[in-house]
């Protein structure tokens, strides 16, 4: 099965955090956190639509620059979430520079912002030289970006400020059967993707395909496109180490094909990580065994353990493969 969603971390766990996902097929791709992005390349800049922020410390932050003078000229919106005071944040470093020469620029910033049971959306163009514009309020239920192919959920966190947390999942994925294309006497082509659109929207059976010159509707296709459960990858970072933070997390994150997940502190340092409100790497181990993902990458370590040992990799992965040695 040919994923939907490619991902990686820019840049190692002791640096700053931030998970890049390409979105395959569709040339687009999503940003969680936006700290140092000098590794992304100008392609892959160009290719971010969504940014979603946990909170706003510099190591989660910093990269917005970077990203805002690569997506200067670019004509797609780009859409950022984040915590209670993203909005204001945004408009601070926007203010920072002085933007008389770019009325002409096409980019529109748009930022959701999510307090309590609230998103509160405002706008950024570059038209009117990133002057704010508040444009309304809306409920938050959980989910924070609804399409066909996949949503994105978050949850409200404590790490001493307000942090998000997310989980993004495909809501199914659909295989093409090669054999069953090679018995009909079926081309592979652009029309595959057309199909798998047509699938996701729940289109009528008699929605048509032109294939070879030929018309077929979607219902004489249908035996060729097999639907299994959808990715789910999730994303967690600092988060205080206190059991309803945790619950939550098990909840949000349960059964991810991959769990991205803060390891700050070894366990042996556990006061130090209630003191700065992080997650030892042991905790976190924990949260993945219990949700049952598949898969942990821990990330985003204090760089005190950068010569020693034992990692918190080490310990987290231990934790959550249920090792005693």
């Amino acid at each position: 099965m040919k994923p939907t969603f490619i991902h990686r971390l820019i840049n190692s766990s002791f640096e700053d955090p931030s998970l890049f996902i390409r979105i395959i097929r569709e040339r687009r791709a999503f940003l969680f956190d936006i700290g140092n992005i000098y590794r992304l390349k100008p392609g892959d800049l160009q290719k971010i639509t969504d940014v979603f922020v946990t909170h706003m410390h510099i190591d989660h932050f910093i990269g917005f620059d970077t990203l805002l003078r690569a997506l200067l000229r670019r004509e797609r919106p780009l859409r950022i979430y984040g915590p209670s005071n993203i909005t204001d944040c945004i408009e601070g470093k926007l203010r920072g520079y002085t933007w008389n020469l770019v009325k002409e620029y096409p980019l529109k910033i748009k930022v959701l912002c999510i307090k309590g049971d609230k998103i509160i959306t405002s706008s950024f163009h570059a038209e009117n030289c990133f002057e704010r514009i508040d444009n309304g309020v809306s409920d938050f239920n959980g989910t924070i970006l609804r399409e066909p192919l996949f949503g994105v959920k978050a949850i409200q966190l404590d790490h001493q400020v307000p942090c998000l947390a997310f989980c993004l999942e495909e809501e199914f994925h659909i295989n093409i059967n090669k054999a069953a294309l090679i018995e009909r006497g079926l081309p592979v082509g652009p029309w595959l993707s057309e199909l798998k659109k047509a699938i996701r929207e729940q289109k009528s059976g008699d929605t048509e395909f032109i294939i070879s010159n030929r018309r077929y509707k979607l219902e004489e296709l249908r035996d060729i496109a097999k639907i299994t459960r959808g990715q789910k990858v999730s994303y967690v970072t600092d988060v205080s180490l206190d059991d309803e933070n945790i619950k939550k997390i098990v909840e949000l994150v349960h059964d991810s094909d991959t769990l991205y997940c803060e390891a700050y502190f070894l366990e042996k340092d556990r006061g130090r990580a209630l003191e700065r409100f992080h997650l030892t790497a042991k905790a976190a181990g924990k949260i993945a065994r219990e949700a049952k993902v598949k898969n942990l990458i821990a990330m985003h370590f204090s760089p005190k353990y950068r010569r020693q040992p034992e990692t918190p990799e080490d310990e987290a992965i231990r934790e959550f493969k249920g090792s005693t040695s």
